[in-house]
């Protein structure tokens, strides 16, 4: 009986090797690697037609999602001259390109790295093949951690934070003789799930009232419905109403509005705000005996240095006085060491994992402006430069194997030539 157990148990662990065995085989071999790059092939083409139609941060948030694993792709109508803003839905699911790139990515490793035959003749070859996953690995570095941003400030002004490009969040700052004490922040990450109608009430311990935030809308303005009537059953309220802008295709125009009900501890409302980043002035409440500000506005993250805009300067074309190029010196304050730093349109500064690109200017609309304003992009990118790494790793690779491959053709033997 004991002999016939483990009979029977010594086949089932040989089952689950073989099993095991033929799924690696699967993973790593050469048929998965070509559908996977005909897939990607076909999925890039869509994204390119989709980006017209949606801009590039909401394609490559629904092309390259984590969390889905299928979604149905849209292309604008090709056979109008507004095509690009007349989206066609193609109900077709294609793969998520995250889980397309991260099989890829796993597919490469086994069949290119781990399972390939390992001598000093494929050493060239498997620097290759480990650059292009360590090109995947960055991507994926990049997707989860890269933060992007603006830093607009003026001549002679110093600042010391940048503001998100699509993150907004509702500030909460308490008055202490007119002044600015303490700032409270709702962040976005609880806020972005109430778009299409939804709610949500926010219990605030340090405060003495409590926020229940709804309707909030990604672009949005608050409009006089004396001067702009509703067109669509908006809510008035002290004359005013959140209008919904038309979506634009680069979303890092949007500024986002919502309405926010302050309740008192018993849960009473004490008054309803629309608020909007859009807004120049924050709502000014008062309880307690004590006054606040509430304000939504874009997310501002901290940068670990300050930057000075010491000039900026714009070279116009000479025949339609567009601007031709436009670059700005900075200096960079970083306790008690300082340094200039001229910052060009493709010349960015960057220091310690920050990257600051020269993206804009203004005002634009005053042919001499008595002082210029200019807009830096701000990257914060762990992977910056794991894509130089990578092609670096790979062009040694390919080049080693050549050579290789050069010098064994030279020493191969000549067969006579007969006449």
């Amino acid at each position: 009986m004991e002999k016939s157990e483990s009979t029977a148990s010594a086949r089932t662990s040989s089952g689950g090797r073989q099993l095991l065995k033929k799924a690696i085989q699967f993973l790593a071999s050469m048929q998965l690697a070509t559908f996977l790059l005909l897939a990607l092939f076909v999925l890039t083409w869509f994204a390119t037609l989709e980006q017209t139609v949606n801009g590039l941060k909401p394609m490559m948030d629904k092309y390259f999602n984590w969390k889905e694993l299928f979604f149905f792709p849209e292309i604008g109508k090709p056979w109008q001259a507004d095509g690009a803003l007349v989206p066609i839905k193609i109900w077709f699911p294609m793969p998520s390109g995250f889980w397309l790139c991260a099989l890829f990515t796993l597919n490469l490793t086994l069949g290119g790295l781990i399972r390939m035959r390992k001598s000093p003749q494929k050493l060239g070859i498997l620097l290759t093949h480990f650059s292009i996953v360590f090109l995947m690995l960055g991507a994926g570095v990049t997707k989860f951690t890269e933060k992007r941003g603006a830093l607009r400030i003026y001549e002679g002004e110093v600042s010391d934070a940048a503001q998100d490009y699509h993150e907004e969040v509702i500030e909460i700052s308490e008055l202490t003789d007119g002044q600015v004490s303490q700032v409270h922040v709702v962040d976005w990450q609880f806020l972005k799930d109430l778009r299409g109608g939804g709610e949500r009430l926010f219990r605030l311990s340090a405060l003495p009232f409590d926020l229940k935030v709804s309707n909030l809308l990604e672009n949005a303005q608050v409009s006089p419905a004396q001067f702009i009537p509703p067109t669509a059953g908006e809510r008035v309220l002290d004359g005013y109403y959140l209008k919904e802008l038309s979506r634009q295709k680069e979303t890092e125009a949007h500024h986002a509005g919502a309405e926010v009900t302050v309740l008192n501890k018993e849960g009473q409302a004490e008054k309803v705000l629309l608020l909007a980043s859009r807004s120049l002035k924050p709502a000014t409440i008062t309880l307690a005996g004590k006054s606040y500000l509430l304000q939504m506005r874009k997310k501002l993250w901290p940068l670990p240095f300050k930057i000075q805009l010491d000039d900026f300067r714009v070279e116009r074309d000479p025949g339609t006085n567009r601007a031709a190029a436009y670059e700005s010196d900075i200096t960079r304050l970083e306790g008690v060491e300082t340094e200039e730093v001229l910052i060009q349109m493709n010349e960015p500064m960057r220091h310690r994992g920050w990257t600051f690109f020269q993206a804009n200017w203004g005002p634009q609309d005053q042919e001499n402006p008595t002082e210029y304003y200019s807009v830096f992009e701000v990257v914060r990118n762990p992977a910056d430069h794991w894509p130089l790494y990578s092609l670096i790793l790979s062009m040694i690779g390919l080049i080693g194997h050549f050579l290789y491959k050069l010098v064994q053709f030279l020493r191969k033997p000549r067969k006579p030539v007969t006449a």
